[in-house]
């Protein structure tokens, strides 16, 4: 009796054209894939067939082969090995002349190991030998000592891979494999450029230079009395390449944007520069203690926030860049000047994706340096407070948890209201416009101003915001008000916030927290866009 049960539907060898070209998997059901059964297209398979053959295939006697050498020797040419390579042929790790090649295998070192590093004692027993000291055994390379003087930076950025030193006559024990390991603390000498890129001999690039450091560093100093981004950074690029290209792709960026710059040269720029990084960043694995590469990675950072705008969408390869060098273990040990800046740069823009995204900050803002900052009673560690607190709260607000916590909330505010009540001349500007306009202009003649006290003003209109999740007792009409009462103290907020970088339009990133202000409130945008109707003259169209 034949079985009642439906057969399956035979499988085609290859899937159809039509879920081929989409890159779809098929499921090679004949004579209709699922795919193309439920969108109703025609399934179109292919000519392609495979012919099987049972016997075995040999060459043939006329069959030609390409002659080559018994003994083959593969070369690794990537900019790490190279260096490696003539490090060695410099006399750093003297290489055993009785070896042929300078190319070794693991077997053989592993050979080497075990033969050199245990000899038996009398009674036969094994046991460990001691090994000279690297002081000891190898020369000083000249080519090494002269890269590393020749571009080390004057903040001292590159630091040599650290000699084993010898205490009280006794020398370190080492192996003697220890000359062919690849140390990471090394890797990126090579990254600096043993030339300086100074005088530039492309005049369009010149201008790119001289474009960021007269007007796009400022961006970045805004809460640095070092003026880091502008004095340091552009010293240094001379001898770090990719410091230099992250310069050359930002300004080009930038000009782009006015129409006075060429878009694909820009392209070609960026391109060059994400090359140059990945190429780094593959070779060292100690990246957070570069302060160039921070920086860099800062740089191209802003470049991630601009082509936001573009592409609708933020990769944040740089932000997380970002996060890896704050949460590197050696980055607070002694970190430089031009770390520092590039921290709170760091900060900033993890504030700026914070309140985009509705999510916490990410930047960890309790260590030590966060609390030098909070000891001192300067304009731009003020500033700098104020943005250590607009990060806390927007890492309460943001947080599953945290919107239940009323005890938290309270230290909160306390803080907002205490940093007001300390930074009274501070925070008071030099001139403010009369409250019959829309935005009414707000002046301040410090940056670190500025954005100090926007950060203060973003931070309280969070919590203004948040207040209601904890007044829900009362009635519904209550709660009304308190609602409505919430809303108009928060519209205020973000009208001083215009106003703040409406009057301050030669510090421009005055006006990108104002746009973070308007759209953190959604309930504000429609409310801020009938303004900008009733007022045609009012600057904020601009």
């Amino acid at each position: 009796m034949p079985s009642s049960a439906i057969s399956p539907k035979p499988l085609s060898t290859f899937g159809c054209e039509n879920c081929r070209k989409q890159h779809l998997k098929c499921d090679r059901v004949t004579p209709t894939c699922g795919r193309c059964q439920n969108t109703g297209r025609q399934c179109r398979r292919s000519g392609l067939r495979i012919r099987q053959s049972p016997q075995y295939t040999k060459f043939s006697k006329t069959q030609k082969w390409v002659r080559i050498e018994r003994r083959l020797e593969f070369v690794d040419e990537t900019r790490k090995v190279i260096y490696e390579a003539a490090t060695l042929d410099s006399g750093l790790d003297e290489v055993d002349p009785d070896i042929e090649s300078p190319v070794l295998s693991d077997q053989s070192l592993l050979q080497g190991f075990s033969q050199s590093s245990i000899s038996e004692t009398p009674n036969g027993q094994e046991n460990p030998r001691r090994f000279p000291s690297r002081q000891q055994t190898l020369p000083e390379s000249p080519r090494l000592s002269e890269t590393a003087s020749e571009a080390l930076s004057p903040h001292g950025s590159v630091q040599l891979a650290e000699t084993v030193s010898s205490s009280e006559g006794h020398a370190r024990e080492c192996s003697p494999t220890d000359r062919f390991i690849a140390r990471a603390g090394t890797y990126h000498q090579l990254y600096y450029s043993k030339n300086s890129a100074f005088p530039i001999e492309d005049p369009v690039e010149a201008e790119l230079y001289r474009h960021y450091v007269q007007s796009l560093a400022p961006w970045l100093d805004l809460c640095d009395p070092l003026r880091s981004f502008e004095t340091i950074v552009p010293q240094n690029a001379a001898n770090f390449p990719l410091l230099l290209k992250a310069i050359y792709s930002f300004s080009a960026r930038h000009k782009t944007l006015t129409g006075y710059f060429d878009s694909v040269r820009c392209s070609e720029y960026y391109d060059e520069c994400l090359t140059e990084l990945r190429d780094v960043l593959a070779a060292y694995d100690e990246s957070g203690a570069d302060e160039n590469l921070f920086a860099a990675t800062i740089i191209l950072r802003v470049l991630e926030e601009i082509d936001v705008v573009d592409n609708g969408t933020d990769q944040e390869a740089n932000l997380l860049g970002i996060h890896a060098f704050v949460s590197t273990g050696s980055f607070f040990e002694n970190p430089s000047p031009l770390s520092i800046a590039s921290f709170w740069v760091g900060l900033r823009q993890g504030i700026y994706k914070a309140v985009i995204n509705k999510r916490p900050v990410g930047l960890s803002v309790d260590h030590i340096l966060v609390e030098q900052s909070l000891a001192r009673t300067d304009c731009h560690s003020v500033a700098n407070n104020a943005v250590v607190h607009c990060t806390r709260v927007l890492n309460f607000c943001f947080d599953k948890g945290g919107v239940c916590n009323l005890e938290e909330w309270n230290k909160l505010w306390k803080s907002n209201e205490d940093w007001e009540n300390e930074h009274a001349s501070f925070h008071t500007p030099i001139f403010k416009a009369p409250d019959d306009v829309p935005f009414p202009q707000i002046w301040y003649h410090q940056s670190c101003q500025v954005i100090g006290v926007q950060h203060h003003l973003l931070a309280k209109s969070y919590l203004i915001r948040f207040r209601h999740k904890f007044s829900a007792t009362g009635t519904r009409h209550q709660s009304t008000l308190a609602k409505r009462r919430a809303e108009a103290d928060i519209q205020r907020i973000v009208r001083m916030l215009c106003g703040i970088g409406l009057g301050n339009q030669w510090t421009p990133p005055g006006m990108f927290t104002a746009c973070m202000a308007i759209s953190a409130c959604e309930f504000l945008q429609v409310v801020v866009c009938r303004m900008l109707k009733s007022d045609p003259s009012s600057y904020s169209r601009r």
